[in-house]
């Protein structure tokens, strides 16, 4: 059986990885985009406010947050990633969510988008922990990323993590076959439940509807089967950590 790697080798393997496919990656993102839309109904009015996107790749959420007044700061651990966000302007570091480089309760929301698929299984605590940390009271967190419980948009009759597994096999995946790195998409309710040990409130998920589901009826009437969810919380005022 080969071993889990380490936190660390797990991302530098993760940044490898995005470094070499820096170039599949798009360097902006609509301003109609579900993921985008979700992150600003959850925020609320963020004109003003002081935001992390940890993992925020080429700074293409970033970039539009930005549009909305935000002050966004992003980092990420892939320095091919980063290169693009630089070249925006963007205020950009390279580091990992398991160890932010912000002080205690310093901003005032913090976004992962599709980022914690690809955090090492051991570290999604840790990860989370930092987010609660850096916080400040009253402080939102806003995670999007792949749905465990979805189906296939283009053969809606077969569970979706099923399809990714197989497409992993054949070598169709960010990860090579045989590598120890894997993406982990997450259920709904165990993505709830882990928010709620971290010691955030006022929790909320939403399956988004995603423009290539809608064509068919099973995601249109049946959310739990759409690909993306959005969760989000509140570090509650008064609190001083998990």
């Amino acid at each position: 059986m080969i071993a889990a790697p380490s936190p660390p080798q797990f991302e530098a393997e993760v940044a490898s990885r995005f470094d070499a496919l820096e170039a599949r990656f798009k360097d902006d993102v609509a301003a109609d985009d579900v993921r985008l839309d979700a992150i600003l109904r959850h925020l609320g009015p963020i004109e003003g406010r002081r935001i992390l996107d940890a993992g925020c790749g080429k700074g293409r959420f970033a970039a539009r947050l930005e549009e909305h007044g935000a002050r966004v700061l992003g980092l990420d651990p892939s320095a091919g990633m980063l290169r693009a966000a630089h070249r925006r302007g963007l205020p950009v570091a390279r580091a990992s969510a398991r160890h932010l480089p912000f002080t205690n309760a310093s901003v005032d929301a913090v976004v992962f988008v599709e980022v914690l698929e690809h955090i090492a299984p051991c570290s999604l605590e840790a990860t989370l922990r930092e987010a609660f940390r850096v916080l400040r009271p009253g402080g939102r967190i806003v995670i999007v990323d792949k749905n465990a419980a979805s189906l296939d948009p283009i053969r809606p009759w077969l569970p979706a993590i099923l399809v990714k597994r197989i497409d992993e096999r054949r070598g169709r995946w960010m990860y090579p076959p045989g590598s120890r790195v894997r993406e982990r998409w997450f259920w709904p309710g165990q993505m709830r439940r882990r928010l709620r040990r971290t010691g955030f409130s006022n929790i909320h998920s939403e399956a988004l509807l995603d423009p290539s589901e809608r064509r068919c009826v099973a995601f249109r009437t049946v959310p739990m089967t759409r690909r993306f969810v959005a969760w989000s919380a509140t570090r509650s005022e008064g609190a001083c950590g998990p």
